[in-house]
């Protein structure tokens, strides 16, 4: 089972997906790079992640409302923020000349059934959630050409996590 989440850090939004292994470590993509590691709990106080190549980082997390801080090995980052997205309690919401499609309860993909590049009729079915034992299919609210896929059958996806973007300036 792969979890995907969504957090922003200054103007750039990252989708990072989180697969457990079967050997106990972890696969995680963040853009276009992957990761594999093996993390150590430490008693709820942080956690010891072990790179693939060795190296050993403690790291210590803690959330305030829809921020989120990290601190490895002693250097604070930058707070990341889960996109504040209640706005979009409908299916769609308009965002400067795209559609941006949520989910609007916990769930998993199902199917995926367009493609980045796939040009879409308002109405189409773009994407098919599985949540309570209930089907639910997403479709666009205009017409466009898909722009990013931040999601794929498998994914268990959060409540109003973004799901696919539609260019609608064609």
């Amino acid at each position: 089972m792969i979890f995907t989440f969504t957090y922003q850090h200054q103007d750039h939004t990252y989708t990072v997906q989180l697969e457990p292994l079967a050997d106990g470590s972890y696969q995680a993509l963040i853009g276009d790079r992957n990761y594999r590691f093996h993390a150590t709990d430490l008693a709820g106080q942080g956690w010891v992640i072990t790179l693939d190549h060795g190296e050993r980082v403690v790291a210590y997390t803690a959330q305030a409302a829809q921020a989120r801080f990290v601190q490895v090995t002693g250097e604070t980052a930058q707070a990341l923020t889960v996109p504040d997205q209640r706005r979009a309690r409908r299916r769609g919401t308009e965002a400067g000349g795209a559609t941006q499609l949520f989910a609007q309860m916990p769930g998993q993909v199902v199917d995926v059934l367009v493609q980045p590049g796939d040009t879409v009729q308002s109405g189409q079915t773009l994407l098919v959630l599985e949540a309570m034992k209930m089907e639910i299919r997403l479709s666009a609210q205009t017409q466009g050409i898909i722009k990013q896929i931040l999601v794929k059958k498998g994914d268990v996806v959060e409540r109003e996590q973004l799901l696919i973007e539609i260019d609608t300036q064609i």
